[in-house]
């Protein structure tokens, strides 16, 4: 399932703020509640946006990472998810472990999967077997790590702190290695559907070896 673009909940936040009135306090009510937000994408037949759950669920997202990134420049259009480099010890203390909490999820999820019960037969018999929802959601898990890692790449090429490029390197490092753990993992509980599992990695922006 595709997430609802960022760009929409960009949209919507900005329009929501300017609309606040004061009230009778005289205080000027600071928070945005979220079902405005919902209702705004209903009104405007944003594609997702119908389901709660997945608006929901994707502004989450979105917050989730936007923690770790940072606007380029304040007086430019701003360029999101660009990693702090200004704050070396933030960047330490909790991007890190953003990423070990993902991949824990990540490890928990895969023991509770049914091993027997990753594909969907088809049909047809050139077909390659379908995944099961339950595969799809653990695979799902990457996407956030994948944006992350990325964006560390793309920092390392720019930025000229030899601290931050070690550190780049070594989180960037450890993160593709993982992902290429459970690769081959996945890989190894069928040999009927390794084809498959290989269609779903090698569509990972790094390179992933069986």
């Amino acid at each position: 399932m595709n997430r609802i673009p960022l760009e929409h909940y960009l949209k919507v936040i900005p329009k929501l703020r300017n609309g606040l009135e004061k009230d009778g306090t005289g205080k000027v009510e600071t928070g945005i509640k979220f079902n405005a937000i919902y209702k705004l994408f209903q009104k405007n037949k944003i594609v997702g946006g119908r389901n709660r759950n997945k608006v929901f669920l994707d502004l989450q997202y979105y917050c989730e990472l936007g923690n770790f990134f940072k606007k380029q420049h304040e007086n430019e259009q701003p360029q999101f998810y660009q990693t702090n480099t200004d704050d070396y010890d933030y960047f330490e203390e909790d991007l890190k472990p953003l990423l070990a909490k993902k991949f824990k999820s990540i490890t928990d999820n895969w023991q509770k999967l049914d091993k027997k019960k990753l594909f969907l037969k088809t049909r047809k018999k050139d077909e390659l077997p379908k995944p099961s929802k339950e595969l799809e959601k653990w695979v799902k898990e990457f996407d956030s790590i994948c944006v992350i890692t990325q964006n560390l790449m793309w920092n390392r090429e720019t930025t000229d702190s030899n601290k931050l490029i070690l550190a780049y390197s070594a989180i960037i490092k450890d993160t593709i290695k993982n992902i290429n753990k459970f690769a081959k993992l996945a890989h190894s509980t069928s040999k009927a559907n390794e084809e498959y599992v290989e269609s779903v990695f090698i569509r990972m922006p790094f390179p992933i070896t069986f």
